[in-house]
């Protein structure tokens, strides 16, 4: 899709949901410089059930193991048509990190430092059981230095559920907030998860409004379906 194509899409889209909510902070990531890493404090953990719905990109995969449950989800943030932000799995050898992938910041310890985000299962605070998982954002003045997600050991049996999760707390580690009238939305408390498992327009729109691969992504304003409207011009 070219880059008018895309403008003219995504206006239509930020026009008619715009029910993100964002918080303070956000990482110190460029479009030269876009990646945050993603770090893992365990390798060893177990899916049980494949229970993603038909048409998923991971539907039916047998065997399927929680690093292609994090890379479909680090996929999906990764191929968001209008935001430069990238995700990364932090190497597992930081002084031998090898050759970052195209349009990925090449890594480095110090750079890490203040741009990774820690995954953790087998928490056993009450938090991490009752709502699925909570992710904790470390902000310093308005701008993102590291962020935690925790979850409970037994959110890993269901594929579905955790890919939900992940896509979730992820959010939240970019700022989202749970926007109230979006049922569509991963971000969202309401609705069905079979509608919400993946990033929704909704969640792709917040994204892009905090790191907007063409300016112009980010100065529309809602419209809710009316017309009249512009958009901003500061």
């Amino acid at each position: 899709m070219n880059k008018l194509l895309k403008g003219i899409v995504w206006t239509l889209i930020l026009s008619v949901t715009l029910g993100f909510r964002i918080s303070p902070g956000k990482w110190n990531v460029s479009k030269a410089d876009p990646t945050v890493w993603i770090k893992l404090c365990a390798s060893t953990w177990t899916i049980q059930d494949n229970d993603l719905p038909d048409g998923d990109v991971l539907a039916g995969v047998s065997g399927i193991t929680f690093s292609q449950v994090l890379q479909s989800v680090i996929d999906d943030y990764n191929n968001i048509p209008t935001s430069y932000l990238r995700l990364a799995l932090y190497p597992t050898d930081p002084n031998n990190p090898g050759t970052a992938l195209p349009g990925d910041s090449t890594f480095t310890t110090q750079k890490a430092e203040a741009r990774t985000i820690e995954i953790c299962f087998g928490s056993t605070d009450p938090r991490a059981g009752a709502s699925g998982g909570y992710a904790m954002p470390n902000v310093v003045g308005n701008q993102m230095i590291s962020c935690e997600i925790r979850a409970a050991e037994g959110h890993l049996k269901k594929a579905k559920f955790l890919t939900h999760l992940l896509t979730h707390e992820l959010g939240h580690c970019f700022a989202l907030q749970h926007p109230q009238e979006a049922t569509e939305s991963t971000m969202s408390y309401f609705g069905s998860l079979e509608k919400k498992v993946r990033l929704q327009n909704d969640d792709k729109a917040g994204i892009t409004y905090r790191y907007p691969e063409d300016d112009q992504y980010a100065k529309e304003v809602a419209t809710y379906g009316l017309t009249g409207c512009s958009p901003r011009n500061n």
